[in-house]
């Protein structure tokens, strides 16, 4: 069965949201050693005694491994619902041939 593409939106959707929820879920469970606000007085320091091409060049750099983290993190979450959803077909076919 071939994918149209509003399925195929669909199942992102559908797992963009499912992330969104589980993450959040896993997040209020996690005690920070760190507290946030503070972490972010300090990082506002640091930017603030940077010129602004320093401060440029750390944010994009943030950017991007924030970016990288998450397109990688979605790439093995689907990785793992299609394997998923491969093994359980081929799991229901061999339940099949056995009754």
């Amino acid at each position: 069965m071939k994918l149209t593409k509003e399925i195929e939106e669909f199942v992102s959707l559908t797992i963009t949201e499912h992330m969104g929820k589980a993450y959040a879920e896993w997040k209020i469970k996690q005690q920070s050693v760190t507290e946030p606000d503070k972490v972010e007085e300090e990082y506002e320091k640091v930017i603030a005694s940077l010129s602004p091409e320093q401060e440029e060049a750390i944010t994009k750099y943030c950017d991007a491994i924030f970016s990288s983290g998450a397109d990688t993190e979605e790439f093995f979450y689907r990785l793992g619902l299609k394997d998923g959803l491969k093994l359980r077909k081929v799991i229901k076919g061999i339940l099949k041939s056995l009754s």
